[in-house]
């Protein structure tokens, strides 16, 4: 029987990386983005997943494909970087809608598939969903916002035996910072030699293991508590690192 993952955010970093590594163990993938860019899926689907009518659409076009989908990576999403009082109604919408609305839309459409196959959801959030970053609150918001989706949607699947996986994930080498809103450009922060590909491996040996959490790298845990430790440190010096 053949088994069928849906990737989201398909063209490039890691939406590319992902559809690569589980097509290595056998997947079919039906990967979802606006353009195909530089992925090759098995099938491809172009969307924007902030309209309705075109998750109803991608759902359509699935179910034309397969009757199961045994993984669902909600991977699509885009940066923001821009202080509260300059951020505008328009890009807030933009970054909720991409981020939140359209996992949830999305996956709340293809849980009949899930269920059947008793599937996996694999949920790409951030770093950013677990520590508050200064001039990020928007893109903050959105990813805490999914780790309550990830851990609740978890508990309410658990008796279909549908999995929830949720990726806190770290800057990685991919030119995320590049394709993100507003007027700020973000401060230097270390990437090492992450690379997509050892993302991908890393996700796949989490679901595998049927992780409900990982974080990546695997350095950021230590940092994310201790900023949250040390909070007024933190609060000082990561605004410092804004305004420099």
């Amino acid at each position: 029987m053949e088994k069928f993952a849906v990737i989201t955010g398909v063209s490039k970093g890691l939406g590319k990386a992902l559809s690569e590594e589980f097509q290595k163990h056998g997947y079919k993938i039906i990967g979802i983005s606006r353009n195909k860019g530089e992925a090759n899926p098995d099938y491809f689907i172009p969307a924007d997943l902030t309209k309705k009518e075109d998750i109803d659409r991608v759902f359509t076009e699935i179910t034309k494909i397969t009757d199961r989908v045994d993984i669902l990576i909600n991977n699509a999403g885009i940066g923001i970087y821009e202080k509260w009082e300059g951020i505008s109604e328009e890009e807030l919408r933009k970054v909720f809608e991409l981020n939140f609305f359209a996992v949830v839309f999305l996956t709340q459409k293809l849980l009949p598939l899930l269920k059947k196959s008793q599937g996996t959801i694999i949920n790409v959030s951030s770093v950013a969903g677990k520590l508050y970053v200064p001039c990020m609150g928007a893109y903050c918001a959105t990813k805490y916002a999914l780790n309550a989706f990830s851990d609740s949607l978890r508990a309410e699947l658990q008796k279909d035996n549908v999995h929830v996986l949720n990726l806190i994930v770290g800057r990685i080498n991919t030119g995320f910072s590049s394709r993100a809103l507003g007027s700020r450009k973000p401060p230097e922060t270390p990437a090492g030699n992450t690379t997509p590909e050892d993302f991908a491996k890393a996700v796949y040996k989490a679901f595998v293991q049927k992780k409900r959490e990982i974080t990546y790298p695997w350095w950021y845990k230590p940092f994310i508590w201790l900023a949250n430790k040390f909070s007024s440190i933190y609060d000082r010096k990561a605004l410092e690192k804004w305004e420099n």
